[in-house]
């Protein structure tokens, strides 16, 4: 039976996760609102259509509820919605219709979206439209208005999503907290193997590593919308540079990421064949997922100290006494501790001059 403490913790769970939902969809949703609204204004009142259903459509198909939008999504949406209404349209008063006519009007419109632009989202979107179209009794006398209607919603979407956006950061900080975590989760997975003397602690180490490889491909995603945001919004203009200074930092932390799986991996195969590594690696280890972290939570682009002072104490020289694994591991913390700094606005050869010299 369950207690009234764990059922009062899936509870609170639960109100979180809605809280969390609530406030990453608000946005999208006033969006969707405000475009509708006015889609169905716009085609009411200014083309004097009755009853505008599918302005109201187009514009809640093209926006939906996303964390971020991107403008070229919501116009293939766009074009997708309108042609299928045009297919439909010109069909359904031809040939009637019914369950042949549906699957005919659905085909014609995909072929046509195939060929105007071949985007998997216009493509259905299109058929969808056209089932609307034909199922819809249309009223008489109405001519091409349902069509004009579709291409009211899609503008609609379209300077909503262009004038009034979401913070075009706020999902690329997301990804990038959630990649920090995962990078510094590795390399401690990485020191405890090394403790341990675990080669399958060390396995599951670079698992994680490699699992790093979806956050980073969604933090670029969200940096490329975000960049995409700022040069067509008005109200969200880059004028601090922030796009750079996140790109640039999405790079350092993309390849010492890289680096950390190929250290894991040797740390793998020393651990499998009993190779000794020094005893004080694990501990460098810690300190670079602690720098890590330092990192991610930087308010500014400089520098954080501990990553400064774990690059002034990846000396090579000590790894000489040992074999070659410990050689490849340390030179692989020294290019991730390079990445890093180079991720955080040091040039390269700052970046270098702050590690102890080769030889």
């Amino acid at each position: 039976m369950v207690s009234r403490a764990a059922a009062a913790g899936v509870v609170r769970g639960r109100a979180a996760s809605a809280r969390l939902r609530l406030s990453d969809g608000a946005w999208s949703i006033g969006q969707c609102a405000l475009a509708a609204g006015v889609g169905w204004l716009v085609a009411d009142r200014l083309l004097g259509h009755p009853r505008p259903f599918f302005a109201c459509v187009a514009a809640v198909v093209c926006l939906g509820v996303r964390a971020q939008q991107r403008l070229r999504r919501v116009g293939e949406l766009a074009v997708g919605v309108t042609v299928g209404v045009a297919v439909g349209d010109a069909l359904v008063g031809v040939i009637g219709v019914g369950a042949w006519q549906i699957a005919l009007v659905v085909g014609v419109a995909m072929v046509v979206a195939l060929a105007v632009d071949g985007g998997p989202l216009l493509v259905a979107q299109s058929g969808l439209q056209a089932v609307f179209v034909v199922a819809l009794p249309r009223l008489p006398g109405s001519g091409l208005a349902r069509w004009e209607d579709a291409l009211v919603g899609g503008a609609m979407a379209l300077a909503v999503a262009a004038l009034l956006p979401a913070d075009p950061w706020r999902t690329a900080g997301r990804s990038a907290k959630r990649s920090f975590d995962e990078l510094a989760a590795a390399l401690r997975c990485c020191a405890l193997a090394l403790r341990d003397d675990d080669p399958a602690r060390a396995a599951e180490a670079l698992s994680r590593a490699r699992a790093t490889e979806e956050g980073l491909r969604d933090w670029a995603d969200a940096l490329f919308a975000g960049r995409e945001i700022t040069r067509l919004s008005p109200l969200r203009r880059d004028r601090g540079g922030v796009a750079d200074r996140l790109g640039v930092l999405q790079t350092g932390v993309d390849r010492a990421t890289r680096n950390v799986r190929v250290l894991a991996r040797r740390i793998v195969y020393a651990l499998e064949t009993g190779e000794q590594l020094p005893a004080g690696l694990a501990k460098k280890l810690d300190r670079l997922a602690s720098a890590v972290e330092a990192v991610g939570g930087a308010e500014d682009s400089g520098p954080p100290e501990e990553l400064l002072l774990l690059a002034a104490d990846l000396d090579p020289e000590p790894a000489g006494t040992y074999g070659l694994s410990t050689n490849l591991v340390i030179a692989q913390l020294r290019s991730t501790v390079v990445d890093l700094l180079v991720g955080v606005g040091l040039p390269v050869e700052r970046a270098r001059t702050a590690l102890p010299p080769l030889g």
